[in-house]
Protein backbone atom coordinates (compact mmCIF):
# COMPACT_ATOMS: atom_id res chain seq x y z
CA UNK A 1 0.00 0.00 0.00
CA UNK A 2 1.27 3.22 -1.21
CA UNK A 3 0.85 5.63 1.73
CA UNK A 4 1.50 9.37 2.79
CA UNK A 5 1.54 10.61 6.60
CA UNK A 6 0.36 14.56 6.77
CA UNK A 7 1.10 16.54 10.14
CA UNK A 8 0.87 20.33 10.08
CA UNK A 9 3.87 22.32 11.25
CA UNK A 10 3.21 21.98 14.69
CA UNK A 11 4.13 18.44 14.64
CA UNK A 12 7.34 17.78 16.12
CA UNK A 13 9.47 15.06 14.25
CA UNK A 14 12.77 14.67 13.95
CA UNK A 15 14.54 15.56 10.37
CA UNK A 16 16.09 12.15 9.56
CA UNK A 17 12.83 10.74 9.96
CA UNK A 18 11.24 13.34 7.89
CA UNK A 19 14.16 12.84 5.49
CA UNK A 20 13.65 8.44 5.08
CA UNK A 21 9.84 7.80 5.77
CA UNK A 22 6.73 9.04 3.58
CA UNK A 23 5.65 11.99 6.04
CA UNK A 24 5.10 15.32 4.85
CA UNK A 25 4.35 18.31 6.19
CA UNK A 26 1.59 20.90 5.14
CA UNK A 27 3.57 23.99 4.20
CA UNK A 28 2.53 27.67 6.21
CA UNK A 29 4.11 31.03 6.21
CA UNK A 30 5.63 32.69 8.70
CA UNK A 31 5.40 36.69 8.89
CA UNK A 32 8.22 37.43 11.39
CA UNK A 33 8.75 41.77 11.96
CA UNK A 34 7.02 41.95 8.38
CA UNK A 35 8.36 39.60 6.15
CA UNK A 36 6.99 36.49 5.05
CA UNK A 37 9.01 33.32 5.09
CA UNK A 38 8.47 29.59 4.78
CA UNK A 39 9.04 27.52 7.64
CA UNK A 40 12.29 26.43 8.23
CA UNK A 41 12.63 22.35 8.09
CA UNK A 42 16.26 21.76 8.66
CA UNK A 43 17.72 21.63 11.55
CA UNK A 44 20.66 22.96 11.70
CA UNK A 45 18.89 26.25 10.26
CA UNK A 46 16.76 26.40 13.01
CA UNK A 47 19.68 26.32 15.85
CA UNK A 48 21.22 29.30 14.36
CA UNK A 49 17.96 30.79 14.13
CA UNK A 50 17.39 30.36 17.48
CA UNK A 51 20.87 31.22 18.67
CA UNK A 52 20.70 35.11 16.21
CA UNK A 53 18.61 36.23 18.96
CA UNK A 54 15.87 37.50 16.40
CA UNK A 55 12.82 35.94 18.21
CA UNK A 56 12.24 37.58 21.23
CA UNK A 57 9.00 39.22 22.90
CA UNK A 58 9.36 42.07 20.81
CA UNK A 59 9.24 39.99 17.79
CA UNK A 60 6.18 40.57 16.00
CA UNK A 61 4.90 37.03 14.16
CA UNK A 62 1.98 36.04 12.73
CA UNK A 63 0.89 32.52 10.99
CA UNK A 64 -1.96 31.31 9.31
CA UNK A 65 -3.42 27.80 9.27
CA UNK A 66 -3.87 26.33 5.60
CA UNK A 67 -6.84 27.33 4.17
CA UNK A 68 -9.23 24.51 2.43
CA UNK A 69 -8.06 25.47 -0.62
CA UNK A 70 -4.43 25.48 0.06
CA UNK A 71 -5.13 21.59 1.65
CA UNK A 72 -6.48 20.63 -2.09
CA UNK A 73 -4.06 21.79 -3.59
CA UNK A 74 -1.53 20.35 -1.52
CA UNK A 75 -2.76 17.19 -1.58
CA UNK A 76 -3.42 16.76 -5.30
CA UNK A 77 -0.04 18.09 -6.63
CA UNK A 78 2.29 16.05 -3.82
CA UNK A 79 0.41 13.06 -2.51
CA UNK A 80 -2.70 12.02 -5.09
CA UNK A 81 -0.10 11.28 -8.02
CA UNK A 82 2.36 9.34 -5.48
CA UNK A 83 0.31 7.59 -3.00
CA UNK A 84 -3.04 5.66 -2.49
CA UNK A 85 -3.98 7.01 1.24
CA UNK A 86 -3.42 10.38 2.93
CA UNK A 87 -3.40 9.58 6.58
CA UNK A 88 -3.71 13.42 8.07
CA UNK A 89 -2.99 14.29 11.10
CA UNK A 90 -3.79 17.75 12.81
CA UNK A 91 -2.67 20.09 15.84
CA UNK A 92 -5.58 19.89 18.60
CA UNK A 93 -8.38 21.28 16.85
CA UNK A 94 -9.58 23.19 20.23
CA UNK A 95 -6.55 25.76 19.14
CA UNK A 96 -6.13 25.66 15.70
CA UNK A 97 -8.66 25.14 12.83
CA UNK A 98 -6.94 22.94 10.60
CA UNK A 99 -8.87 20.06 11.24
CA UNK A 100 -12.14 21.84 10.39
CA UNK A 101 -10.45 22.93 7.08
CA UNK A 102 -9.50 19.26 6.22
CA UNK A 103 -13.16 18.93 6.67
CA UNK A 104 -13.72 21.37 3.94
CA UNK A 105 -11.40 20.28 1.98
CA UNK A 106 -12.22 16.46 1.88
CA UNK A 107 -15.10 16.18 -0.64
CA UNK A 108 -13.27 18.45 -3.08
CA UNK A 109 -10.22 16.33 -2.83
CA UNK A 110 -12.45 13.09 -2.99
CA UNK A 111 -13.51 14.64 -6.61
CA UNK A 112 -10.58 16.30 -8.19
CA UNK A 113 -8.11 13.61 -7.15
CA UNK A 114 -9.46 11.15 -9.60
CA UNK A 115 -9.25 13.34 -12.72
CA UNK A 116 -5.38 13.89 -11.32
CA UNK A 117 -4.79 9.97 -11.56
CA UNK A 118 -7.16 9.51 -14.33
CA UNK A 119 -4.52 11.96 -16.18
CA UNK A 120 -1.71 9.48 -14.73
CA UNK A 121 -3.46 6.50 -15.91
CA UNK A 122 -3.68 5.35 -12.20
CA UNK A 123 -6.95 3.15 -11.66
CA UNK A 124 -6.93 3.02 -7.76
CA UNK A 125 -8.99 5.65 -6.42
CA UNK A 126 -7.42 7.98 -3.69
CA UNK A 127 -8.45 7.52 -0.34
CA UNK A 128 -7.44 10.43 2.80
CA UNK A 129 -8.43 10.38 6.01
CA UNK A 130 -7.91 13.54 8.98
CA UNK A 131 -7.13 13.18 12.31
CA UNK A 132 -7.93 15.07 15.14
CA UNK A 133 -4.77 14.30 17.50
CA UNK A 134 -6.31 15.81 20.36
CA UNK A 135 -2.44 17.34 21.23
CA UNK A 136 0.71 19.42 19.61
CA UNK A 137 4.46 19.11 19.65
CA UNK A 138 6.81 16.04 20.38
CA UNK A 139 3.29 14.36 20.94
CA UNK A 140 1.96 15.00 17.81
CA UNK A 141 5.12 13.87 16.00
CA UNK A 142 4.89 10.33 17.99
CA UNK A 143 1.28 10.12 16.42
CA UNK A 144 2.64 10.32 12.73
CA UNK A 145 5.57 8.06 13.79
CA UNK A 146 3.04 5.71 15.65
CA UNK A 147 1.48 5.70 12.46
CA UNK A 148 3.97 5.09 9.63
CA UNK A 149 5.25 2.07 12.00
CA UNK A 150 1.88 0.73 11.77
CA UNK A 151 0.96 1.20 7.83
CA UNK A 152 4.92 0.06 7.27
CA UNK A 153 3.60 -3.58 8.79
CA UNK A 154 1.03 -3.70 6.64
CA UNK A 155 -1.81 -2.28 8.96
CA UNK A 156 -4.88 -1.70 6.83
CA UNK A 157 -6.84 1.86 6.98
CA UNK A 158 -9.59 0.70 9.23
CA UNK A 159 -6.94 -1.14 11.35
CA UNK A 160 -4.97 2.25 11.22
CA UNK A 161 -7.99 4.21 12.08
CA UNK A 162 -9.11 1.89 15.09
CA UNK A 163 -5.98 2.16 16.67
CA UNK A 164 -5.05 5.94 16.22
CA UNK A 165 -8.23 6.99 18.19
CA UNK A 166 -7.04 4.61 20.69
CA UNK A 167 -3.51 5.91 20.74
CA UNK A 168 -4.89 9.64 21.03
CA UNK A 169 -6.65 8.66 24.16
CA UNK A 170 -3.23 7.44 26.24
CA UNK A 171 -0.58 9.86 25.12
CA UNK A 172 0.48 12.91 27.03
CA UNK A 173 2.47 15.96 25.39
CA UNK A 174 4.47 18.34 27.84
CA UNK A 175 6.12 21.21 27.38
CA UNK A 176 7.54 24.00 29.56
CA UNK A 177 7.07 27.74 28.90
CA UNK A 178 10.84 29.35 29.34
CA UNK A 179 9.33 32.97 29.98
CA UNK A 180 5.98 33.44 31.01
CA UNK A 181 5.95 37.10 30.00
CA UNK A 182 6.59 35.78 26.39
CA UNK A 183 4.14 33.21 25.96
CA UNK A 184 1.60 35.60 27.54
CA UNK A 185 2.22 38.11 24.35
CA UNK A 186 2.73 35.36 21.99
CA UNK A 187 -0.96 34.49 23.13
CA UNK A 188 -2.30 37.95 22.70
CA UNK A 189 -1.35 38.35 19.43
CA UNK A 190 -3.90 34.98 18.65
CA UNK A 191 -6.44 36.83 20.88
CA UNK A 192 -5.79 34.43 24.17
CA UNK A 193 -6.21 36.21 27.44
CA UNK A 194 -5.11 33.51 30.08
CA UNK A 195 -2.39 35.30 32.00
CA UNK A 196 -2.61 38.72 32.50
CA UNK A 197 0.44 41.62 32.31
CA UNK A 198 1.44 41.49 36.47
CA UNK A 199 1.31 38.03 36.96
CA UNK A 200 3.74 37.29 33.92
CA UNK A 201 6.03 40.36 34.70
CA UNK A 202 6.10 38.76 38.08
CA UNK A 203 7.07 34.96 36.71
CA UNK A 204 9.23 36.27 34.97
CA UNK A 205 11.10 38.52 37.37
CA UNK A 206 11.36 35.48 39.90
CA UNK A 207 11.97 33.12 37.08
CA UNK A 208 8.72 30.55 37.19
CA UNK A 209 8.62 27.76 34.48
CA UNK A 210 5.19 25.99 34.19
CA UNK A 211 5.13 22.69 33.01
CA UNK A 212 1.97 22.61 30.50
CA UNK A 213 -0.27 19.64 29.51
CA UNK A 214 -1.65 19.13 26.33
CA UNK A 215 -3.84 16.46 25.86
CA UNK A 216 -7.99 15.73 24.43
CA UNK A 217 -7.92 18.94 22.97
CA UNK A 218 -7.38 20.63 26.59
CA UNK A 219 -4.15 22.66 27.45
CA UNK A 220 -3.24 24.04 30.81
CA UNK A 221 -0.48 24.09 33.87
CA UNK A 222 0.27 20.99 35.48
CA UNK A 223 2.57 22.31 37.98
CA UNK A 224 5.38 25.30 38.17
CA UNK A 225 9.13 25.71 38.96
CA UNK A 226 11.41 28.32 40.15
CA UNK A 227 13.74 28.03 37.50
CA UNK A 228 13.83 26.57 34.18
CA UNK A 229 16.32 23.93 35.18
CA UNK A 230 14.28 22.58 37.96
CA UNK A 231 11.41 22.58 35.44
CA UNK A 232 13.65 20.44 32.92
CA UNK A 233 14.53 18.27 35.87
CA UNK A 234 10.84 17.46 36.98
CA UNK A 235 10.11 16.90 33.15
CA UNK A 236 12.68 14.27 32.25
CA UNK A 237 12.29 12.47 35.41
CA UNK A 238 8.86 12.12 34.84
CA UNK A 239 9.48 10.40 31.41
CA UNK A 240 12.32 8.54 33.86
CA UNK A 241 9.71 7.05 35.73
CA UNK A 242 7.07 6.59 33.07
CA UNK A 243 10.43 4.53 31.27
CA UNK A 244 10.53 2.00 33.97
CA UNK A 245 6.38 1.85 34.05
CA UNK A 246 6.12 0.86 30.54
CA UNK A 247 5.53 2.47 27.57
CA UNK A 248 2.62 1.43 25.02
CA UNK A 249 5.09 2.83 22.14
CA UNK A 250 8.27 2.14 23.02
CA UNK A 251 9.35 5.66 21.69
CA UNK A 252 10.02 8.89 23.71
CA UNK A 253 10.12 11.62 21.43
CA UNK A 254 11.46 15.22 22.61
CA UNK A 255 12.01 18.49 20.64
CA UNK A 256 13.46 21.49 21.64
CA UNK A 257 13.88 25.07 20.37
CA UNK A 258 17.44 25.26 20.66
CA UNK A 259 20.91 23.28 20.24
CA UNK A 260 20.75 19.76 20.94
CA UNK A 261 24.15 19.99 22.66
CA UNK A 262 22.32 21.93 25.63
CA UNK A 263 20.04 18.70 25.87
CA UNK A 264 22.66 16.31 25.44
CA UNK A 265 24.61 18.01 28.31
CA UNK A 266 22.01 17.26 31.01
CA UNK A 267 23.08 14.47 33.28
CA UNK A 268 19.31 13.63 33.63
CA UNK A 269 19.30 12.99 29.33
CA UNK A 270 21.69 10.46 30.18
CA UNK A 271 19.64 8.49 32.99
CA UNK A 272 16.84 8.00 30.62
CA UNK A 273 18.51 6.73 27.59
CA UNK A 274 20.14 4.31 30.04
CA UNK A 275 16.56 3.55 31.55
CA UNK A 276 14.80 2.97 27.86
CA UNK A 277 17.68 1.01 26.43
CA UNK A 278 16.79 -1.07 29.26
CA UNK A 279 13.52 -1.50 28.19
CA UNK A 280 14.36 -1.20 24.40
CA UNK A 281 12.44 2.05 24.13
CA UNK A 282 13.96 4.68 21.64
CA UNK A 283 14.78 8.32 22.40
CA UNK A 284 14.20 10.61 19.78
CA UNK A 285 15.04 14.36 19.73
CA UNK A 286 14.85 16.80 17.18
CA UNK A 287 14.90 20.36 16.89
CA UNK A 288 11.71 22.76 16.92
CA UNK A 289 9.88 24.46 14.23
CA UNK A 290 8.67 27.78 14.28
CA UNK A 291 4.80 27.14 13.91
CA UNK A 292 5.36 25.57 18.00
CA UNK A 293 8.71 27.53 19.25
CA UNK A 294 6.59 30.98 18.55
CA UNK A 295 4.26 30.41 21.31
CA UNK A 296 7.09 28.84 24.21
CA UNK A 297 10.37 30.94 22.55
CA UNK A 298 14.05 29.98 22.16
CA UNK A 299 14.98 26.99 25.06
CA UNK A 300 10.70 25.83 24.53
CA UNK A 301 11.15 21.92 25.38
CA UNK A 302 8.46 19.55 24.31
CA UNK A 303 8.01 15.83 25.36
CA UNK A 304 5.52 13.21 23.82
CA UNK A 305 5.08 9.97 25.13
CA UNK A 306 2.55 6.96 25.53
CA UNK A 307 2.73 5.69 29.32
CA UNK A 308 0.72 2.78 30.94
CA UNK A 309 1.00 4.90 33.76
CA UNK A 310 -1.70 7.50 32.97
CA UNK A 311 -2.85 9.11 35.83
CA UNK A 312 1.38 10.05 36.99
CA UNK A 313 2.60 13.97 36.08
CA UNK A 314 5.07 15.91 36.61
CA UNK A 315 5.94 16.94 40.18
Amino acid sequence: MKYTVVVDSVAAIPEFIFKSRPIKVLPISININGEVKPEIVDEKELIEYYKSGELTVHTKIKTAPPSPEQITDFILNEVAPYSDFALCQTFSKAASPIYDNFEKAASSIAKRSREVRDGLGIEQPFRMTYLNTGTGIAAQGLVAIYADMLLSRGADVQEYTDTMEKFTRVIRSYAIVRDIYYSRQRALEKGIKSVGLAPALLGKAVGLTPIIENYGDQSGPVVTKRSEEKALESLIRYAIDRVKDGLYVPIVNISYAGDLDDIYAMPLIQELKDEAKKKKIQVLFGVMKLGSSMMYGPGGFSIGLAPKNNKAKPE
